[in-house]
C-alpha cells in the first residue's frame, strides 16, 4: 500500500492527497508540490477544512486562502 500524504500546490494553491512520492499538480501540472509549511508543519489538516473560506497554519498562523472579500 502507497503512504498518502496531503500536499499543496504552490501554482494553484490546491490542497490534495497524493502519493507520498507524486512530484506533480493533478490540477495545474506544475511540479510545486509542497508536504509542509515553512514551519514544518505538515498539511493533513488542510482536506478536513476543504469546504471552509478561511484556512490558517495550525503551527504559525499563515493564511492559506488569502484574505476574505469583506474585509
Amino acid at each position: 500500500m502507497t503512504e498518502r500524504v496531503t500536499k499543496l500546490c504552490t501554482t494553484c494553491g490546491r490542497f490534495r492527497s497524493y502519493h507520498a512520492d507524486d512530484r506533480f499538480c493533478i490540477g495545474c501540472g506544475y511540479e510545486t508540490l509542497a508536504d509542509r509549511c515553512e514551519c514544518g508543519r505538515n498539511f493533513d489538516y488542510a482536506l478536513d477544512e476543504a469546504g471552509s473560506h478561511d484556512l490558517h497554519c495550525p503551527g504559525c498562523g499563515r493564511d492559506w486562502r488569502g484574505r476574505s472579500p469583506n474585509l
